[in-house]
């Protein structure tokens, strides 16, 4: 009689799977790498914690510098329609696009009052595009944040990313595709991180 007990059970929506292989592939295919999980750098296992996941599983190897041994959020198994974000979001007016952008960070909050403050910035779209790319073995649609266009028809296609986010093997994918296909139209593409962030408060260049 087939055992009916289901071993592995998604952290993030509670969808149960009867093996590992489906566990893992559901979890890299719905859910965002960064914000919701992470993946070992090693085994490739999709993870809440990584730090005690090598110490058990991967003694031998140290985690990479810079590595987030955390995602973002870390939903409650027990109680996950109690768990609130821990991060800012909102509407924002732009005065330049004469309407509300949604914000889904307190990093983007300060990029989008940043470039209402630049005379060179005639406008910007927030989510602008969908770019394809390929990770894992399975083609993905990224949305970068922000397209800026500048007085002088320059465009720039930026991404707002904490520092801790930016060696993800999913991100890099992203952002190569990104840097592809803005070579293709000449524009830039560009990560900031809190510390961009800091140098455009400051004086207005990374």
């Amino acid at each position: 009689m087939r055992n009916s007990f289901r071993n592995y059970l998604c952290f993030i929506c509670f969808q149960e799977f009867e093996n590992i292989d489906e566990f893992r592939d559901h979890i890299v295919q719905s859910h965002e790498e960064g914000t919701d999980f992470i993946l070992c750098p090693v085994c490739k296992m999709p993870l809440r914690e990584l730090k005690i996941h090598m110490a058990l599983k991967h003694p031998e190897f140290q985690i990479p510098a810079g590595y987030p041994t955390k995602p973002i959020i870390i939903r409650d198994i027990k109680k996950p329609k109690k768990k609130k974000p821990t991060y800012k979001q909102g509407n924002f007016f732009s005065k330049k696009n004469n309407k509300d952008l949604f914000f889904r960070s307190g990093m983007e909050l300060e990029f989008y009052k940043i470039l209402e403050s630049k005379k060179d910035v005639l406008k910007y779209i927030a989510e602008p595009i969908e770019i394809d790319y390929s990770y894992e073995g399975y083609p993905h649609k990224y949305i970068p944040d922000i397209l800026v266009e500048y007085t002088t028809n320059k465009k720039e296609l930026w991404e707002i990313k904490p520092k801790s986010q930016t060696k993800l093997p999913k991100n890099q994918a992203k952002w190569h595709a990104a840097n592809e296909y803005c070579k293709k139209r000449n524009w830039n593409f560009i990560v900031l991180t809190e510390r961009g962030l800091r140098l455009l408060k400051k004086n207005g260049k990374i």
